[in-house]
């Protein structure tokens, strides 16, 4: 076999908003610095059992592709209205460039070319024996080494040039490695998840500054030069050039087939993938392999659908006896509707690709056109680009696709209506749709209902500071901070109708999963500017179903130029309780987390909110960025940090930040039940929370019970019922949980006597790592 050349090359990139950026990268040809398209990605290749090296941008070869990316179904599936029976290991899939693909029993072996005038090298991290590194070693300026390995086990693997950690690889040498087995083509690995078809999403930013060193032939020194990226790219691409609305229907086409999710909705169960409801079927979704080439923290949330992560770094997650890891991470397959990966790190997870559980049945039985979500980074100053520019960084959709006409006998296999396009990244930042006062579309009579008014004002803070917040308000809560706790039952019809009062404003309810037009995001529905009613209704909870229910903890926050808007503090709590069971019913003064979770103590329950500010953001104005002035939204550098919330019984009223220091807590004796504590992450930076007895020593007192709206599940068969950790006798007991920004965890304080305890939250650089700030919270149990 002969090996694959790759070259180390040079040459300027246009960012999203048409800026020549210095990069390097592995090209599969010989290109110069001054070359208008230099080859600095490789284009996908395939490593084969054969021993062959073929060019192919889709996986299985001789699997038939999908249309613009999108996989047709079978044929409606007959136990489901209006949902369809996915195809069994038929279609390709399509990969995005920087990807190298390995059979089982391949070899691969690359003869890498140093074109640059510095030493450089190309590493595969964790493709060797025991998961060790796998590398070419140095190679010298103008010289040229042969590395070659076998294939390593199934999975999604990172390779780059580690060379002066992490610049070389922010300057974009990087890429993928993807193994697959050839007799399990559609599976993550024999035996593990089965998938309809497959996506890979490499993360990566930009530095700017850091490039404009190293194209002078300069050494950048990390230390004394901080990052701070200016750009912020999914498969290469950022904003409007990814989501496939650019002017140019080749690029366009090209994300449709390897960036943007697309299908049509089934029936799917997290506890079998490989269900098979007819011959050729399969009830299962769509495997989306992500990883963090960058140097930032990044939390992939998804919108309409909640993922079930299966694997991490290689390590498949158990289906049940889960733990905690020592470093705050959960090991048990679970649902996320945010995924965090910090750099370096790899997860797979499955998209369902189902029915959005929280849409209304009217909304959902007219539906004639596709449905787009987005799926962006959290972590909001990667929204950006430039410093302003917002959606203009890391961000993607998915698609819903849409029921089949009346006369067709199966669905078409790509959206067949045209899309308004855009000329440039400037042109779709500053022209997302507006609308006054839409009509709610099936209006229904609400069970709950709020009013959600914007106001602005001058708030002091617990350190004394004082800022201008922009939130929510209803009638009786005053113009406080976090805006008004929303709170309901499974199954109950909710209202929120939002007056934006000064310019315009939308609410997204981040976690709940309705149609589009309620889902509150302006470049996939509209941005309000009268007023809108927003309806939807929690998913109800089914015994030992891990697919259905929605009691939990989840917050809403505005989705106009989010990173300014969320920052000031347009954000709010959302609480959804399980029905009551009248034949279990619960003593007085206690409520059950969900229809199968444990019973908690009313009284002592508590939100704890982890939010900082950056004052230099307070001062800007509700547009800040969109017409493509810097205006610094790629630089968070928070100064205050707080914790906001406290006894959600006892909220006080009026204008004030609800912050919390000190709490009560239940030691469990008798007829007392535990604390529960609902944690949600409005920070853009992740956070460490750790647990401390009297003595400051790691405490293994908090026992996590649901993450991200969702219960934790033992799902050990593919048939039984699932049972939650606590009830199989496994409880996810830790003294440390990691969270990245707009994650939830609630979890129970099992303490084990009277006396003193802490709850401290560390806050930490997306970047560096580094602890900004320590802010605690005295626990007193009782």
């Amino acid at each position: 076999m002969s090996p694959l050349n790759v070259y180390v090359n040079e040459g300027f990139v246009p960012m999203v908003d048409g800026s020549l950026v210095y990069h390097r990268g592995f090209g599969d040809r010989l290109t110069r610095r001054e070359d208008p398209k230099p080859a600095l990605a490789i284009s996908p290749r395939v490593f084969t059992a054969t021993g062959q090296v073929v060019a192919s941008r889709s996986y299985p070869l001789a699997a038939p592709v999908p249309p613009r990316g999108r996989p047709a179904p079978l044929r409606p599936d007959p136990a489901f209205q209006r949902q369809y029976l996915a195809r069994r290991a038929y279609w390709a899939s399509f990969f995005p460039d920087r990807t190298l693909i390995a059979e089982t029993g391949s070899t691969i072996s690359i003869l890498l070319h140093n074109n640059l005038p510095q030493p450089h090298e190309l590493r595969f991290h964790g493709a060797g024996q025991a998961g060790a590194d796998v590398t070419s070693g140095t190679v010298a300026p103008g010289k040229s080494k042969l590395l070659e390995f076998p294939a390593p086990l199934p999975g999604t693997y990172l390779f780059t040039d580690p060379g002066n950690q992490p610049v070389e690889r922010t300057l974009g040498l990087y890429g993928a490695l993807v193994v697959i087995d050839p007799g399990y083509a559609w599976r993550l690995a024999p035996g593990g998840a089965e998938f309809e078809r497959q996506w890979l999403w490499l993360c990566h930013d930009v530095e700017s500054n850091w490039a404009r060193i190293a194209s002078r032939g300069q050494t950048v020194n990390p230390i004394t030069t901080p990052a701070v990226p200016r750009y912020f790219t999914l498969n290469g691409h950022a904003g409007f050039q990814s989501l496939a609305v650019s002017t140019n229907e080749e690029l366009n086409l090209r994300r449709k087939q390897d960036t943007l999710p697309s299908g049509h909705p089934r029936e799917t169960d997290m506890r079998n993938f490989s269900a098979s409801p007819a011959p050729g079927a399969v009830r299962t979704g769509q495997l989306v392999r992500m990883v963090n080439a960058g140097i930032a923290d990044h939390q992939l949330h998804y919108h309409g659908n909640h993922v079930w992560t299966v694997r991490a770094n290689g390590i498949d997650f158990p289906r049940s006896n889960g733990r905690v890891s020592p470093q705050g991470d959960v090991i048990l397959q679970q649902w996320e509707d945010t995924v965090q990966l910090q750099p370096l790190e790899r997860k797979e997870a499955m998209l369902p690709v189902r029915r959005p559980p929280e849409v209304v049945d009217p909304v959902w039985d007219a539906r004639t056109e596709d449905w787009t979500y987005p799926m962006h980074c959290h972590a909001e100053p990667s929204q950006t680009a430039a410093g302003g520019m917002y959606p203009g960084g890391l961000v993607a959709d998915w698609v819903l696709a849409a029921a089949p006409a009346p006369e067709s006998g199966l669905p078409p296999t790509a959206e067949d209506q045209a899309h308004h396009t855009f000329r440039s990244q400037v042109d779709f930042a500053s022209d997302q749709p507006h609308e006054g006062s839409p009509e709610t579309e099936f209006r229904q009579r609400p069970d709950v209902s709020v009013e959600l008014d914007f106001f602005n004002r001058e708030l002091r803070f617990p350190d004394g500071s004082e800022h201008d917040v922009w939130s929510f308000e209803d009638e009786r809560s005053g113009r406080g901070l976090p805006g008004p706790l929303v709170r309901m039952t499974e199954g109950q019809l909710f209202h929120a109708t939002i007056k934006p009062s000064k310019r315009v404003h939308t609410i997204h309810w981040h976690g709940i999963e309705p149609d589009p037009r309620n889902d509150g995001v302006g470049h996939t529905s509209f941005e309000v500017s009268g007023e809108y009613t927003y309806q939807w209704r929690p998913d109800v909870a089914e015994r030992g179903n891990p697919n259905r229910g929605s009691a939990g903890t989840y917050f809403y926050h505005c989705h106009v130029n989010t990173p300014l808007h969320v920052q000031m503090g347009m954000f709010g709590a959302i609480i959804i309780d399980p029905r009551a069971d009248p034949a279990a019913p619960v003593p007085a003064g206690t409520r059950r987390h969900s229809l199968e979770g444990p019973l908690y103590d009313i009284a002592t329950e508590t939100l704890i909110a982890p939010y900082s500010i950056d004052p230099r953001w307070h001062d800007m104005n509700h547009a800040a960025g969109l017409s493509g002035e810097d205006a610094g939204l790629n630089r968070f550098e928070p100064k205050h940090f707080f914790l906001l919330g406290g006894a959600i019984a006892s909220r006080p009223r009026g204008d004030r930040v609800w912050a919390v220091s000190a709490m009560k807590a239940n030691v469990v004796a008798g007829t007392k039940k535990p604390t529960l504590v609902r944690m949600v992450n409005v920070d853009y930076f992740p956070t460490l929370t750790r647990f401390m007895d009297a003595a400051g020593r790691p405490a293994r007192i908090a026992e996590l019970i649901a993450h991200d709206g969702r219960p934790f599940w033992n799902t050990p068969t593919p048939t039984g019922p699932a049972v939650q950790p606590s009830v199989a006798g496994q409880p996810l007991l830790t003294s440390v949980i990691k969270s990245g920004a707009a994650e939830k965890f609630d979890f129970l304080l099992r303490l084990p006597a009277p006396g003193k305890y802490t709850i401290a939250i560390d806050f930490l650089h997306w970047i560096t790592g580094a602890v900004l700030a320590t802010r605690t919270v005295t626990v007193t149990a009782s």
